[in-house]
């Protein structure tokens, strides 16, 4: 599964390098890409396939909220094509 993440703002403090070293660290958790648009960042991420689904959602909110990433961010997930607020992840 492939995981998209948009971020339309980062703390001062933060920046897209530190948000995918934090998800290179998870196990199953590949960041293959990144960009930067008009007014968002990209990390495309690809989750081993062992790794549930929820459990990756999750992860990825987790980092995004304690790395205080969250604010607007989103989610396109390669599974279903959906797109999930990061704020709708429990």
């Amino acid at each position: 599964m492939f995981i998209d993440i948009y971020l339309t703002s980062l703390p001062a403090d933060v920046d897209r390098d530190d948000i995918e070293d934090e998800l290179q660290e998870v196990d199953g958790f590949d960041v293959v890409g990144a960009g930067v648009g008009e007014d968002f960042v990209n990390l495309d991420v690809e989750v081993d396939d062992a790794v549930p689904r929820e459990l990756a959602l999750t992860t990825v909110a987790e980092i995004l909220r304690r790395l205080g990433s969250h604010a607007g961010a989103h989610l396109r997930v390669s599974d279903t094509g959906e797109h999930i607020e990061v704020g709708d992840i429990a």
